[in-house]
């Protein structure tokens, strides 16, 4: 059977031939202009022929649509591409993978996703003759080419090293029924974190402040609540640290733990360590906890004073807490290694406990210095570390001048050395080693004993004649050490969750390393710095010309007066005032001055920054 010409066939078949309209005639008539066609791509039987265009027609344009590659002349074609009949055009078919392991960010997880379960022959489709031609490929399900099998899997995981744990059940269960989503075919083992060290402390670390009046009058048959022990009491417990155990990820790497933070403890005297950690009271007292990296637990003794401090008394210096029943007079210096009471009035003295300050009545024209400042102002303190600096000034020198008559092969006395040193480059020595002996005879009882050997190792200084004679390089050098021994032990005596408590105070100067609270009728002319809240109680305390800084905040109820000097109140975080007729608050860095009469405002850091 014959097949059927198209139309476009004969139009072709009739430009390519050459036929005349008149074998006779003499003269030729112009032959018709070729018909416009444009050119055409077919695909048959996997292959792809093109066809140019004529007439002026447009080239044929040919795409591919993935997972066709396609090749015109060795280029790859990514999008519309036209194409010539002389071009060489070539394609193959992208094979994607059957299947893809991943592991998760943190190598815990390794993840099976199954794509296809087989891979078939694939074929172009058959397309064409037209002038767009988009390249596509099938299927031929008829003809599979590969199966993907438990063993492919597990090929893939050990080329990606992947050791730990590997689920071969589930992976088989996902080739046979998949769900075409990841599943978990390895896993890992996450650490388990230890537990830090910590401390169970079974008495407070505050006096509470029943021992003031607030809006009302004061009942006299109540103290300070002061906290306090009985002997063979448990104090304390440290729970242990507990060590984590490591993990591993996938790939068969180890994943340690955070180290745990242990809790260093000491006891004096007055305290005993089991070894589970347990701290029990030997003596009745106020329980304390003190130092930083290292917790030392004490039972403070009181030194009672029933009267005034004063020249009877002289200065009080020691290692517990002090109480005052009466005043603490003109000029006189108070020094604990602990908390002080006093139940009278401050006037014109020096106050500087490692830990609280409590005054019931006025402190006028004094300083008051708690915790860390209580540590700061503290002669011991102050004195030592001094000397500190000033032995291993005369240790260097002594050993410079030492090599220098070495090199002439002199010699003389190391205490020749030394005492020459005292007498021209290093005067200051002597007076800061009588101030040391001063301190060290108004340390009261207890602390006398532990004292008395610096003293007596700091007297050779001040008799040139012993010194002279005596005097080693290693005498100096222990000497030194017992200052960096006493040095440390009083910075080691600061207490947290400190606080200043007063009813009223002129002209002074208190600084907390807590709390400052205010309980009555407020400050005058005074300096107060907090490192966390300056806190009046009284809604009658007043505040005039005075200046306070707090690290935390400031809870005020009358700032300044219809007449005297302004006062400044700066806090880090918030300042509260009920009145306030004029001054300064400042939070941070922004400030703001008031010369209206306000009330009932509450100043923070976008406050003071919207007024600016």
């Amino acid at each position: 059977m014959k097949k059927q010409i198209t139309e476009s066939e004969l139009r072709t078949l009739i430009h390519q031939l050459n036929i005349d309209r008149d074998d006779d005639s003499s003269e030729e008539e112009p032959a018709d202009p070729p018909l416009k066609q444009d050119g055409s791509i077919r695909i048959r039987n996997q292959q792809i022929s093109v066809q140019d265009p004529t007439g002026g027609g447009e080239y044929a344009i040919i795409y591919p649509m993935s997972p066709v590659k396609l090749y015109v002349n060795d280029e790859e074609v990514l999008w519309e591409s036209p194409v010539k009949a002389t071009d060489r055009v070539t394609w193959k078919v992208e094979e994607q993978p059957l299947f893809e392991i991943t592991i998760s960010e943190d190598k815990l997880f390794a993840y099976l996703l199954v794509h296809a379960r087989e891979r078939y022959a694939t074929t172009l489709v058959d397309a064409g003759p037209a002038q767009r031609v988009i390249v596509r490929a099938q299927d031929d399900e008829n003809l599979v080419l590969k199966t993907v099998q438990l063993a492919d899997v597990v090929s893939k995981l050990e080329a990606m090293s992947i050791k730990a744990r590997i689920e071969f059940a589930a992976i088989q269960q996902e080739l046979l029924e998949p769900t075409y989503k990841p599943i978990v075919v390895a896993s890992g083992k996450e650490p388990v974190e230890g537990q830090d060290a910590r401390l169970e402390i079974y008495f407070p670390q505050q006096v509470t402040s029943e021992f003031f009046e607030v809006e009302g009058s004061i009942d006299y048959r109540n103290h300070l609540r002061i906290p306090t022990v009985q002997k063979g009491e448990v104090m304390a417990r440290k729970i242990p640290m507990q060590e984590g155990t490591a993990g591993y990820d996938v790939l068969g790497n180890l994943s340690l733990p955070t180290p745990p933070k242990d809790i260093f403890i000491m006891g004096k005297p007055n305290v005993e360590l089991t070894p589970d950690g347990v701290v029990i009271a030997k003596a009745q007292g106020r329980p304390r906890v003190t130092g930083g990296k290292i917790k030392t637990f004490d039972v403070s003794t009181a030194y009672v004073i029933s009267g005034n401090v004063d020249i009877a008394t002289g200065n009080i210096v020691f290692s517990g807490d002090v109480l005052v029943y009466g005043d603490v007079t003109d000029n006189m210096i108070i020094e604990s290694l602990g908390n002080v009471y006093v139940y009278g009035n401050v006037y014109n003295s020096t106050i500087t406990a490692t830990g609280s300050i409590n005054v019931r009545g006025n402190a006028i024209a004094s300083k008051l210095y708690s915790g860390y400042f209580g540590v700061l102002f503290n002669r011991l303190y102050h004195t030592s570390k001094l000397l500190c600096d000033y032995i291993e000034k005369l240790l260097s020198a002594s050993r410079m001048l030492e090599q220098a008559l070495e090199a002439k092969r002199q010699s003389v006395r190391y205490g020749q050395i030394v005492q020459l040193l005292l007498e021209t480059k290093m005067k200051e020595i002597v007076p800061a080693i009588k101030e040391l002996h001063v301190v060290i005879s108004n340390i009261q009882h207890i602390k006398q004993a532990e004292y008395e050997r610096l003293k007596e190792l700091s007297l050779i200084f001040s008799q040139p004649t012993q010194l002279i004679e005596s005097a080693t390089y290693e005498y100096v050098q222990s000497f030194l050490a017992l200052l960096q021994d006493t040095h440390k032990e009083v910075a080691r005596m600061q207490e947290e969750n400190v606080e200043i408590s007063i009813s009223q105070s002129q002209n002074s100067q208190l600084k907390s390393n807590g709390d400052i609270v205010v309980h009555r009728d407020g400050v005058l002319l005074c300096e107060l710095f907090s490192a966390r809240n300056i806190v009046f109680h009284s809604s009658h305390s007043i505040c005039r010309g005075s200046r306070l800084e707090a690290g935390d905040s400031i809870q005020a109820k009358i700032i300044g007066g219809q007449t005297g000097a302004n006062s400044i109140l700066k806090a880090k975080r918030k300042i509260q005032v009920t009145k306030m007729y004029s001054g300064r608050v400042c939070i941070g860095k922004y400030c703001k001055d008031i010369f209206e009469p306000i009330d009932q405002t509450t100043f923070d850091i976008q406050m003071l920054k919207r007024n600016e």
